[in-house]
């Protein structure tokens, strides 16, 4: 019987390959590049337009809103399109490296907008850059996270690349915010942190330091875990039904639209909280080096730690966000420059990003699930959903943040009343604790453990070898 060749190197067998340190560092540059550029946006695209360039929040809100509805049928498209490409680079590095590529120009250019165009200008270039900024970040960020079930398949090699993932992209993050400020007020003309040529030098300077590391990634990444040969087609029910017939995929793409929420939604408020609530914008760099060591911790220790322990990614999820929902509950009723402040944004910060790292390392294993119950491999398509569902989350919040705000007669740049100081207040604590403690007993119904997971491996491998004997 001959073992069917599912892999580029026909040397490599699945059931013993594992990833090296330095095969996993490469991957991980990827997402410390994305999240190091896309920060920007995450964090300073709301206030930036408002605050600087002179748009309403309503206007950005609407914005937002409209382009994720956008997103939500353009992402499984790009990831199908993904899954049927054939180059000697794989199914995904070539999208990536594109992507990224485009990605990056477009983040820039949002950021280049002029206070004295006409109002017209303003918005339409927000609007049409914005759109552009979307598909590049699909054409990235999709086929990278699809990547992550392509090059181990191996459970708990996934769980050990996705905590170096994001300790890589929370800690960009975290250099993005404490560079943030000082950066603009370097290179703006007055001085303040909301000149727009501040801005955008700040963000040029970050895109060309950034785009190397994706680069990097991208020639350095090998595809390991490839289609059975037998998949010369998708099959569109057979597609569907790697994702509706897919319970551990559904969980995820719930987890991940509210943790694009929490992520996003905080992200997008804190500009205004430091600014408004507390009257120092920066704290933001305070901010930043605390959840920077946090996010080190969580993603370098903390998720790995409970996952040997419990050896169920799903149970973990819902320990770490329950843990993070206490703590943001609790900042609720403090704030700078008080210490409790601090020791909350710390274990409120590891909880979280040690969350991300298990949850990313779910993916890989719910796609292999999906090839199981449907006899097809789609984790581009698969990837897309919930990368998807991530950037959903990631605008509702932010969108409902600025419609709010409208709402409330908030003043650029003027002072705000007691009604607008408190939202801003809750959408950093109380809805962030709320949605996390939903989104940890979601994580209960989780049905793969590793365990699991190693039964559904070996029945894939027999499979294979079966269609080619």
């Amino acid at each position: 019987m001959k073992r069917e060749k599912a892999l580029y190197n026909p040397d490599v067998d699945l059931n013993t390959y594992r990833l090296t340190r330095g095969q996993r560092f490469t991957y991980a540059l990827g997402d410390f590049g994305y999240n190091f550029m896309y920060y920007w946006l995450s964090t300073y695209l709301m206030i930036y337009y408002t605050d600087t360039i002179g748009i309403s929040a309503g206007t950005v809100s609407i914005m937002m809103l409209v382009v994720r509805i956008f997103d939500a049928i353009n992402d499984p498209f790009i990831g199908s399109l993904a899954d049927r490409t054939k180059t000697r680079w794989g199914r995904y590095r070539p999208w990536f490296l594109v992507g990224s590529l485009a990605m990056a120009t477009c983040i820039v250019l949002v950021f280049a907008a002029k206070a004295e165009w006409t109002y017209t200008n303003r918005v339409l270039w927000m609007w049409g850059i914005y759109l552009l900024l979307t598909v590049a970040s699909t054409c990235s960020n999709m086929p990278y996270g699809a990547l992550n079930a392509c090059i181990t398949p191996d459970s708990e090699d996934r769980a050990k690349l996705s905590g170096l993932r994001m300790m890589f992209a929370n800690v960009s993050s975290m250099v993005t915010v404490i560079i943030a400020v000082p950066l603009i007020r370097f290179f703006a003309t007055d001085g303040s942190a909301t000149d727009e040529r501040g801005y955008f030098y700040a963000v040029l300077i970050t895109c060309l330091l950034g785009i190397p590391t994706m680069i990097i990634c991208a020639v350095k990444t090998k595809e390991v875990v490839t289609p059975p040969p037998s998949q010369k087609t998708i099959p569109m029910k057979a597609q569907m039904n790697s994702l509706v017939k897919n319970k551990p995929v559904m969980i995820l793409v719930m987890g991940q639209l509210i943790q694009g929420c929490v992520l996003y939604g905080r992200a997008a408020m804190l500009a205004y909280y430091w600014q408004y609530n507390v009257g120092n914008p920066g704290f933001a760099t305070t901010y930043g080096w605390v959840s920077l060591v946090a996010a080190i911790i969580g993603t370098g220790w903390l998720g790995n730690f409970l996952f040997k322990k419990m050896q169920h990614k799903g149970r973990v999820c819902a320990t770490l966000n329950f843990m993070t929902a206490a703590a943001y509950g609790l900042m609720y009723f403090v704030q700078p420059p008080a210490l409790s402040f601090w020791v909350l944004t710390f274990f409120g910060s590891m909880s979280f990003y040690a969350y991300m790292g298990v949850h990313f390392g779910a993916i890989g294993d719910a796609v292999d699930y999906g090839e199981y119950v449907a006899g097809v491999r789609c984790d581009g398509f698969l990837s897309s959903f919930i990368s998807v569902a991530n950037k959903a989350g990631g605008a509702i919040l932010p969108a409902i943040g600025a419609a709010v705000l409208a709402s409330l007669n908030y003043v650029a740049n003027g002072e705000q009343t007691a009604t607008v100081l408190t939202a801003i207040n809750c959408f950093i604590t109380v809805i962030p604790a709320v949605l996390s403690l939903i989104s940890g007993i979601f994580y209960l119904k989780y049905p793969i453990s590793t365990k699991e997971h190693k039964k559904i491996i070996t029945e894939l491998i027999d499979r294979r070898t079966v269609v080619n004997s």
